[in-house]
């Protein structure tokens, strides 16, 4: 470890960065991974821009706050520009949220500017997304 690393609590672990290596350490200081959570959203080509501009709007900000204090090590929203499951009139995106925990997954899911959102985003939606989460194997 490096001696200048400055060690941040977040919900009852100890979070340690170093370069762009993350730790989380459990109560007894043993490591313990992250929630890594991957999401396909998919829209309609025409909505696609009133999606990025409603989560600019209402999801970054909130990002933003849980980031702050801990609640989410790392988030992003990427416009799918190639694979193998591209359909026409669909604008894909992924959607990657590394958690410390469950615990914060569920304390974003239930926070109430979120669940505002969310009806909105799934009205432009053709149909439900593909969800995957799990505890994180390994990780650089």
């Amino acid at each position: 470890m490096i001696a200048h690393t400055l060690p941040v609590v977040i919900g009852g672990a100890t979070e340690t960065h170093w370069k762009q290596n993350i730790v989380i350490r459990g109560a007894k200081g043993e490591p313990s991974m992250t929630q890594t959570n991957a999401i396909i959203l998919r829209f309609r080509q025409e909505e696609a821009g009133n999606f990025e501009a409603l989560f600019k709007k209402e999801v970054l900000p909130l990002w933003r706050r849980f980031k702050a204090r801990g609640k989410i090590i790392a988030a992003s929203l990427t416009p799918v520009q190639d694979g193998n499951q591209g359909r026409r009139g669909v604008r894909d995106y992924i959607l990657h949220v590394e958690v410390p925990s469950m615990a914060e997954h569920s304390e974003f899911d239930s926070n109430a500017s979120f669940l505002k959102f969310l009806p909105k985003a799934q009205a432009m939606q053709p149909e439900e997304p593909l969800v995957w989460l799990g505890n994180t194997l390994f990780q650089v």
